[in-house]
């Protein structure tokens, strides 16, 4: 008999049942989650533990059919040996029986609120047109088809002026769909929290959290509309990567239950994610029980509740590539985590730690376990804040910590979950976080936001003590050019920058010669370039002139003309001159590239 294949990533139940791929059974978990009582269930997880399948197999076990509201048929036989077909009594009551309004907001991102919003409205436009149907419902009037075709409309909808329209759409289809059935409706929003995530690391936070607050307005009871006497949305069901607090975008919503990977929740606990049942099924399945150790060693650790939980990507991909391979008993396993998601967050917050951190960074890349208060309310622009507690909290929810133990109120035991993690971590984060380089990193990030800004006095600030601590007479005393050493330390700054700066290069070819440093900064109409040029004098009171000289041949030599390459219209130059543990910033007025 063949096996069935490997379908690494993928998120539709459907193709995962009809192409005859791997399938590990999380429908148990549907009925205490449908029965909990509870308005609205918020389920946070780290990226790639199987959230967005979770929503898609529960939605399609849930929805109605449109063509033939009483009919099951396609359920039966997508769920057929499926563990939620035990229940009979609980299949009855919601099998086929409900309709679901679905949306992800997975990609709803952009370098602008308006880039962002026009994702979100291909969203919105890809789920009214799901329920065209509804066009020809008797139950619905005039007015409501009207709404429903400008909903269906991308060139309306992604006007702003229509942004209303947007924000009201999860009550009216849920409305739609209520009315069209007579009977209560439910919603599933997976990767919730993307947009506000994406927001705060692009700088229109604010404009986000306004209009989620109002696209999630439908949340609450008494704002959300009525069909005979009933509201017309039974139950929510939200899943994220952080738990956002209720004063930032759910206010007013009660009856409100959050399941986080600190949560006791039993029932839910193992929803997402492979349990150890679950993974000795697997390897067994394909022969490759013998790699039990491994796998475990590898890609196991982690504590949802009760229960302990393998990475399921980590896992799938592990067996897809140990049976491609020429000796699967023997395959190595490799790190597929370091490459699932971005760390732009958390290289951020590398340069605002404390020596206490780095010492707590030290004893879990040896094994051990660190105590902590969590900041399990956290939001994403709190993340700015640079909090100690902050940077832990989202280590734990993004999926490089695991718990150990709870060692009271919002305090735990942390430790890395397995070795996949620590090796992400020697690679990645350790390296980012060495004691020696720590310090230093946060000056190039000061030194890169001084730049971006004009802010001349603000480079200098930052290069002053540097210069003072890190510059010795023997450091330029060499038969290299004079500048080079400084080059260097310059270029050495501003690579701890991250994600505030793209595209650097040193000694760039540019207009009618080689620009000591260029680079830009921001995203679409926002991109600035940066250029600048270094001196180096004899004579401390020769550092003025130096700056004047160096202006002078950024503009004689056109070393702007990369940065139309880049995409900026506008850039900012700099003159530096050093004169040993000294130096003078000039320049920074803002100009058309």
């Amino acid at each position: 008999m063949q096996k069935k294949t490997i379908a690494v990533g993928n998120s539709s139940f459907i193709a995962l049942i009809e192409d005859q791929h791997y399938y590990v059974d999380k429908t148990a978990c549907f009925k205490p989650l449908l029965d909990s009582g509870n308005f609205i269930d918020l389920i946070t997880r780290p990226r790639r533990f199987g959230k967005t399948l979770f929503m898609d197999s529960l939605r399609l076990f849930l929805a109605i059919n449109p063509a033939n509201p009483g009919s099951t048929a396609k359920q039966e036989r997508l769920f057929n040996g499926l563990k939620v077909r035990e229940d009979k009594n609980f299949c009855d009551k919601y099998m086929g029986q409900v309709p679901v309004l679905f949306l992800s907001l997975k990609g709803v991102e952009g370098s602008s609120f308006e880039a962002a919003y026009r994702a979100l409205v291909q969203k919105i436009v890809d789920a009214a047109k799901m329920h065209a149907y509804l066009l020809d419902s008797p139950r619905l009037d005039e007015e409501d088809k009207k709404l429903l075709r400008e909903y269906q409309s991308r060139d309306f909808m992604r006007d702003l002026a229509n942004i209303d329209y947007a924000s009201s759409f999860l009550k009216n289809m849920l409305f739609f769909l209520a009315r069209h059935f007579d009977r209560q409706a439910m919603l599933f929003l997976d990767e919730y929290d993307v947009p506000l995530a994406k927001a705060a690391s692009r700088g229109y936070y604010n404009a986000m959290c306004d209009f989620v607050r109002a696209f999630f307005d439908t949340l609450k009871p008494e704002a959300g509309l009525v069909l005979n006497d009933r509201p017309v949305l039974k139950k929510a069901v939200l899943t994220g990567c952080l738990r956002v607090s209720k004063e930032s975008i759910f206010t007013g919503v009660n009856n409100f239950s959050i399941n986080t990977i600190c949560s006791d929740n039993v029932s839910l606990s193992a929803c997402m994610g492979f349990t150890e049942s679950d993974v000795l099924a697997l390897l067994d399945y394909y022969g490759l029980s013998s790699r039990k150790q491994d796998v475990k060693h590898w890609y196991d650790g982690y504590r949802f509740g009760s229960n302990d939980i393998y990475s399921p990507w980590d896992v799938l991909n592990f067996c897809q590539c140990a049976l491609s391979s020429k000796n699967p008993l023997e395959f190595k396993p490799d790190n597929y985590w370091i490459g699932t998601s971005s760390n732009d967050v958390i290289d951020e917050f590398l340069g605002f730690l404390t020596e206490e951190d780095a010492e707590r960074m030290q004893t879990l890349i040896d094994g051990g376990s660190i105590e902590l208060q969590i900041n399990d309310e956290l939001n994403h622009s709190d993340i700015r804040r640079h909090q100690s507690e902050d940077f832990w909290t989202l280590l734990l929810f993004t999926g490089y910590l695991t718990i150990a133990k709870h060692a009271g109120y919002k305090k735990y035991l942390l430790r890395i979950p397995n070795e996949e993690i620590r090796n992400t971590f020697r690679s990645r984060v350790q390296v980012r976080f060495s004691v020696e380089n720590r310090s230093f990193a946060a000056h190039g990030l000061k030194l890169a936001e001084a730049a971006t800004r004009g802010d001349v006095g603000g480079m200098a600030k930052v290069l002053e003590p540097l210069l003072k601590n890190y510059v010795s007479v023997r450091d330029t005393a060499t038969k290299a050019p004079a500048e080079n050493y400084y080059h260097g330390f310059l270029s050495a700054l501003f690579a701890c920058a991250g994600n505030r700066i793209n595209d650097f290069q040193s000694n760039a070819e540019s207009g009618y010669g080689f620009a000591d440093i260029v680079f830009s900064s921001g995203y679409g109409t926002d991109r600035l370039g940066i250029v600048i040029e270094i001196k180096r004098t004899a004579r401390p009171e020769e550092l003025l002139d130096a700056v004047d000289n160096a202006l002078k041949q950024i503009d004689e030599k056109n070393y702007a003309e990369c940065l139309r390459r880049m995409r900026c219209r506008k850039y900012y130059a700099y003159g530096i001159a050093f004169c040993g543990k000294n130096c003078e910033v000039g320049g920074g007025t803002l100009r058309e590239v």
